[in-house]
């Protein structure tokens, strides 16, 4: 399976045979789509998968906060009291 394919799986098929799907997840690196009344409403994705989106996140978090304080010294700002002054 390539790393963009997802297999699926109703919620109802995940109750039944979690055991097997978790191991899937777990030891065959699958991803695997949880459908419920024909809409995917999650997903089981290996913890790298998900410690790898969390880093991502992370990331992305502090190039958000390097553009705020980039924009911050270039325009200046406002004290707390002017932004929730009284």
């Amino acid at each position: 399976m390539s790393t963009l394919e997802m297999s699926s799986a109703s919620v109802s098929e995940v109750r039944e045979n979690f055991a097997e799907i978790a191991g899937r997840v777990q030891f065959a690196h699958e991803r695997i789509a949880l459908v419920k009344h024909g809409k995917t409403v999650g997903a089981l994705v290996p913890v790298e998968d998900a410690e790898m989106l969390e880093a991502i996140e992370d990331r992305l978090d502090v190039l958000d906060a390097l553009d705020a304080l980039a924009d911050h010294r270039a325009h200046g700002g406002v004290t707390l009291d002017q932004a929730f002054g009284d």
